[in-house]
């Protein structure tokens, strides 16, 4: 069976395409150092999975991926996700302009959290997990419902320069993501996983 040869040179440009963006990937994670330290901080003497966390940039686009799950023993993002942030404190190139940690306030909230309870949810593939704030600037989560939760309106991939919907405070996905993020969740022996937002 022959292949045509524009088949072979497309097949080589999507091939070189996916290496360069799985270079420039886990070349973002030296950005986070301090982050990553802050991780492996809270990790001492504390029950938490030691082998990933969730890293959220909130000072990237809504338009790109900017939320990331990281292999603390590689020190490699294996994944990275697209994600909203709350209406709530206004947007400025497609950031949150401000966080906020009060009920009802529709915003996103700042800082180390951990994944809690997967339950049952009104959006998207009906899953939702719980956060625990472990910061002052995020220990009202569980009290106002700030949730990792899908909608159809999410996409997969990257649309920058254009925006990506806003949330209520939570941390929406696409369908597809989540049901990604849950069957991972799934497979550790210890589910409770740290999640920290920030803006770098």
């Amino acid at each position: 069976m022959k292949i045509s040869s524009g088949l072979v040179l497309l097949f080589i440009a999507f091939l070189l395409l996916w290496l360069y963006y799985i270079h420039s990937v886990n070349e973002n994670v030296h950005r986070y150092n301090e982050e990553i330290e802050e991780i492996k901080s809270t990790l001492k003497n504390a029950n938490y999975n030691n082998e990933y966390c969730f890293l959220v940039d909130f000072s990237l686009h809504s338009g790109k991926k900017r939320m990331f799950l990281y292999n603390l023993k590689t020190q490699k993002i294996e994944r990275s996700f697209m994600v909203a942030h709350g209406e709530g404190c206004g947007q400025e190139n497609g950031t949150p302009e401000t966080f906020s940690n009060i009920p009802n306030s529709l915003c996103s909230s700042e800082g180390m959290a951990v994944i809690g309870n997967r339950d049952y949810s009104n959006w998207g593939i009906n899953i939702k997990y719980w956060l625990e704030g472990l910061d002052k600037t995020n220990n009202n989560m569980r009290k106002r419902v700030v949730v990792i939760h899908s909608w159809s309106g999410i996409p997969d991939f990257s649309i920058y320069p254009f925006k990506i919907v806003q949330s209520q405070g939570c941390f929406t996905m696409s369908n597809s993501a989540l049901t990604y993020l849950d069957n991972f969740i799934s497979k550790q022996d210890n589910k409770r996983i740290l999640f920290y937002t920030f803006k770098s």
